[in-house]
């Protein structure tokens, strides 16, 4: 767990987890790369890539006659690219290199059971094992109170769900949002942010990919300007409730037309819902509405919206960090044999199709080098029928194995068959006349118009030595 300065800059914590190596700059020093350190084998690395830059370097001026420039002693225009050697190819002569600094950052807004809770933490190191090199930081929306129970009863101090859901604002939760995205970019140094939410942190996500704040009130409580907005390349939103959607997108909406620098918003939405949903926002009557607002609103430049026919709310992320302990053997057993728990499927189900569709959209749209490019997802023509259709379609249903089942169906049915074949000792001499009988079997018609033929007088040794001479690769035991 971190803590960063929230709404009225008090302390905020919040469960970060990152690949080793989307760390690396901020372990060493920080976003900023003079104070890195290296080994010398990155220091020798870096030189190596320094003269393969320097030689690969052309001049890209659209005037260039080929000429040097005044004190261009090399011929490279030192201020042809305005960047440094050797940065990895941030901004390479082809752009065809990634660079190795490109880290991205995942805001992760929880349902309301808090970042803390095992399903949430468990969603946090998936997205970031996937999607390497990644930083995913998910805030505590409600300061050390998240909601304990089921919805429908009273949580340990007796409030009902609205009770207190009205002591967490949607004012002071929407600076905290802002906060936390500003510290994944001034902390970490991430190079692009997306916000990824389930339940309540799905609406939530909606709200910060349409730039929305409640009562378009930019400052915090203290009467000073809050936060910049998230301005999020890519939005991800599971299940969301509790957003208007008519504020948020479409023709008439309430949002922001601009991001935090000025440049038009442009963001990537997402959306996973399930079809046996009984929550306001979250049901399959929602996603046809949410996808018919993202389809004519200019700020969306491309869109997913999906429904899980058979599921229902909170499918894709309760219960992934649920263990049967009990059979902890068992498991290991089944995990080291076959390279899987007890019972698996071939597709892992929807739930993990919905986080490979997710993780894969979120990817595709939070490059900042080496940009997606080509048409939307929303628009592909040779995915229209896919894209056309809320419902997944069966596309998403598993082939389940159950190997538990398959381990004690084989145990329970197992028929000890007779050993076939002959047992001969080829050092008991008594055995001389059966094997031979099996020598002479093995000789083929070819064999036998061959100088390698078997005689009537050959004993064993001899019959072997033929057969191996007529055929080098003749084996019998």
């Amino acid at each position: 767990a971190v803590e960063f300065k929230g709404s009225n800059q008090t302390s905020v914590q919040a469960f970060v987890v990152a690949s080793r190596d989307a760390l690396k700059p901020f372990l060493s020093g920080g976003r900023n790369p003079q104070n890195a350190s290296s080994t010398p084998a990155e220091e020798r690395l870096r030189e190596i890539q320094t003269r393969r830059e320097e030689a690969a370097r052309r001049p890209i001026r659209l005037d260039d006659s080929g000429l040097l420039d005044d004190g261009d002693e090399t011929g490279l225009y030192e201020n042809a690219l305005h960047r440094d050697y050797s940065d990895w190819g941030a901004y390479s002569t082809t752009g065809a290199q990634l660079s190795a600094a490109e880290v991205q950052g995942v805001l992760l807004l929880s349902d309301v059971f808090g970042p803390f809770s095992e399903d949430t933490r468990a969603l946090a190191e998936k997205i970031a094992f996937e999607c390497q090199p990644v930083v995913v930081m998910a805030p505590d929306l409600f300061r050390g109170d998240p909601w304990v129970g089921p919805t429908s009863g009273t949580n340990p101090k007796g409030q009902t769900y609205e009770q207190w859901r009205a002591g967490h604002s949607d004012f002071r939760v929407n600076i905290d949002i802002r906060a936390a995205a500003a510290c994944l970019r001034e902390r970490y140094g991430v190079t692009s942010v997306a916000v990824w939410g389930t339940c309540y942190g799905g609406g939530r996500a909606l709200e910060a990919a349409a730039g929305w704040i409640p009562n378009r009130n930019v400052h915090d409580a203290n009467g000073q300007i809050g936060p910049p907005p998230v301005d999020p390349m890519a939005c991800i939103a599971w299940y969301p409730t509790r957003y208007n959607v008519d504020k948020l997108f479409g023709a008439d909406h309430m949002g922001t037309l601009n991001s935090h620098d000025g440049e038009p918003r442009s963001v990537a939405v997402m959306a996973v819902f399930a079809g046996k949903d009984t929550i306001p926002g979250a049901q399959a009557s929602d996603a046809e509405i949410l996808k018919g607002a993202l389809a004519v609103d200019e700020r969306v430049k491309d869109y997913v919206v999906k429904v899980f026919e058979n599921q229902d709310h909170g499918f894709a992320h309760v219960g992934l960090s649920r263990a049967d302990m009990e059979e902890e053997d068992f498991n290991s057993f089944v995990d080291e044999e076959f390279g899987a728990g007890p019972s698996i499927s071939l597709g892992d189900g929807d739930s993990e199709v919905a986080c490979l569709l997710s993780t894969a959209f979120m990817e595709t749209y939070s490059r900042v080098f080496l940009p997606t490019v080509g048409p939307p997802i929303s628009l592909d023509e040779e995915a229209e029928d896919w894209n056309s259709n809320l419902a997944m379609n069966g596309k998403s249903t598993p082939t389940s194995r159950d190997i538990r089942k398959e381990i004690e169906d084989a145990e329970k049915n197992f028929v000890e068959e007779p050993l076939g074949g002959y047992r001969i000792d080829p050092t008991d001499e008594a055995q001389d006349g059966k094997l031979g009988d099996l020598l002479r079997a093995m000789e083929g018609p070819e064999q036998k118009a061959s100088p390698f033929a078997l005689e009537d007088d050959d004993d064993v040794d001899i019959m072997m030595a033929k057969l191996k001479a007529y055929d080098e690769d003749f084996q019998l035991f």
